[in-house]
């Protein structure tokens, strides 16, 4: 069998010759498109996140600052009252020295007269004796020791802690200020002699009004210093802070005997009037039942007795029980004392503390200081394929090559809020590690103050309403609210 090859006409190879690079030119052309736009989307998209990451460090840095300005406030707040509680527990050791003084110096008398009939109880009588003259010459002490050196330690240590807080106060909110600042300024590239502009605080008027100024408008009435009758709940955390023994000296079973028709009283403790009179009082006495209009009456007689005052002019204060009288005798005791023991002078009242303004019940869920920051960063600061001249217009006839950016204003911009709140760790909390060791004892809710070091600093949303105003002061149209991140929290 014969075969019969034909050849099919078609294009020679010099015909065929410089297609590839035809097709090869064109996709290098696409590629150069494609990664022109990659590039420059690229770059804003980082400046961009590096705007937000600027605004959201420096919103964090300064509610930090603030935050831990409260709890230097707490902490010398505390530190004011552990001092009056030093005070009182001081008083009350004089005030007991005096009433133990007292009554071994009674039963010593009582003992030598005995002692006459009995000789074995003038011996008991003599040590009674001693008792009380050691007990005396240790009161004697200490008085000068209150009188000399603990008052005016007390006095000085309130006065510079009160006038360091009034400062730390009134700076904090420039502090916050210039932590932000500073973190701000962190974000930028310095090499060598070249310092990239990078992310700045946006500083123009209408934005600081609506950043600075707000924010320390907002944090200078977040606190006030609370004085005269306004330090009742200062007054009421100092009582609290007592010990056992300042707060109450009554006494165990065998001072408080009762055989029915007579028995023995032991008073004692110490009682705040007026947030600037300290009155300590220890009395012992023997009661009987004597009959009376209404039946049958206790009458007391009193058997030791002691006191101690303290306040800005040295004033002997009120007879506690004017009908009883060891209440009456440990009175004229601090009255005749003068300045020499039983009464002090220049303490100056509870301290007068700085504290939250607003202790409402509203306010407590709710209680913190905001801080809001504007960054921006300049779109000639942005390194896109437009900002190095590859995207001029040119009148070639493949068309313009112009592929501008735009940004609003010509500049990046990122919002950012931060906010101090209080919280102190609660037992049962999911997650919670750590909080052990800082558990109330009950258990309780405990709401923010200055008495309590448990501010702390977070991120947080602004609402429609300041990010509305936030637009205007930057010359922007409020309507960007519904459609930008962020804001859509409500108020």
């Amino acid at each position: 069998m014969k075969f019969t090859v034909r050849r099919v006409a078609g294009p020679s190879r010099r015909h065929l010759r410089g297609q590839a690079v035809i097709w090869l030119m064109g996709t290098m052309v696409a590629c150069a498109a494609i990664l022109y736009g990659v590039f420059s989307t690229a770059q804003i998209t980082v400046a961009k996140q590096r705007t937000i990451n600027a605004a959201d460090a420096a919103a964090l840095a300064a509610s930090t600052v603030q935050a831990r300005v409260l709890n230097l406030a707490a902490y010398n707040n505390r530190a004011m009252v552990a001092n009056e509680a030093f005070l009182i527990q001081m008083l009350s050791i004089e005030s007991w020295l005096q009433y133990f003084g007292t009554t071994a110096n009674n039963f010593g008398t009582l003992a030598d007269i005995v002692g006459i009939f009995i000789p074995p109880i003038e011996v008991i009588g003599q040590i009674l004796d001693k008792l009380a003259t050691a007990t005396n010459k240790v009161h004697d002490v200490l008085v000068k020791v209150d009188d000399k050196a603990i008052i005016p330690l007390i006095e000085a240590s309130k006065y510079a802690l009160v006038n360091a807080h009034m400062a730390v106060i009134k700076v904090g909110g420039v502090l916050a200020e210039d932590a932000a600042t500073k973190v701000v300024e962190a974000n930028r590239t310095n090499f060598g002699t070249h310092e990239d502009v990078g992310v700045e605080i946006d500083k123009r008027p209408k934005v600081r009004a609506a950043t600075f100024i707000a924010n320390e408008k907002d944090w200078l009435n977040f606190t006030t210093q609370y004085t005269g009758a306004g330090r009742k709940d200062s007054a009421e955390v100092v009582l609290e802070s007592r010990d056992r023994f300042s707060a109450e000296r009554n006494g165990k079973w065998y001072f408080n005997l009762n055989a029915g028709l007579v028995g023995t009283e032991k008073r004692g403790g110490s009682t705040l009037k007026d947030f600037n009179h300290w009155e300590t009082e220890d009395t012992l006495e023997l009661w009987e039942k004597v009959p009376c209009k209404s039946g049958m009456c206790k009458e007391y007689q009193p058997i030791g007795w002691g006191r101690s005052n303290a306040d800005k002019n040295g004033s002997a204060g009120e007879v506690w029980e004017p009908k009883r009288m060891a209440q009456k005798f440990a009175y004229e005791e601090a009255t005749s004392h003068g300045g020499n023991g039983g009464k002090f002078m220049n303490w100056s009242g509870v301290p007068e503390v700085w504290d939250v303004k607003d202790k409402s019940a509203k306010a407590r869920a709710t209680l913190g200081v905001d801080f809001i920051v504007a960054t921006r960063k300049s779109r000639a600061a942005v390194l896109t394929t437009n900002q190095m001249g590859m995207g001029e217009d040119t009148p070639a006839v493949t068309g313009s090559g112009d592929m501008k950016e735009r940004a609003e204003a010509d500049q990046y911009t990122a919002l950012a809020k931060s906010r101090v709140f209080f919280e102190r760790p609660q037992r049962g909390l999911a997650n919670d590690k750590t909080g052990g060791p800082l558990w109330r004892p009950d258990n309780a809710k405990e709401y923010g103050s200055l008495f309590s070091p448990y501010w702390q600093a977070r991120l947080t949303d602004l609402t429609p309403l300041e990010k509305a105003g936030m637009l205007a002061a930057m010359d922007m149209l409020p309507d960007k609210v519904l459609y930008t991140p962020g804001g859509q929290d409500k108020p």
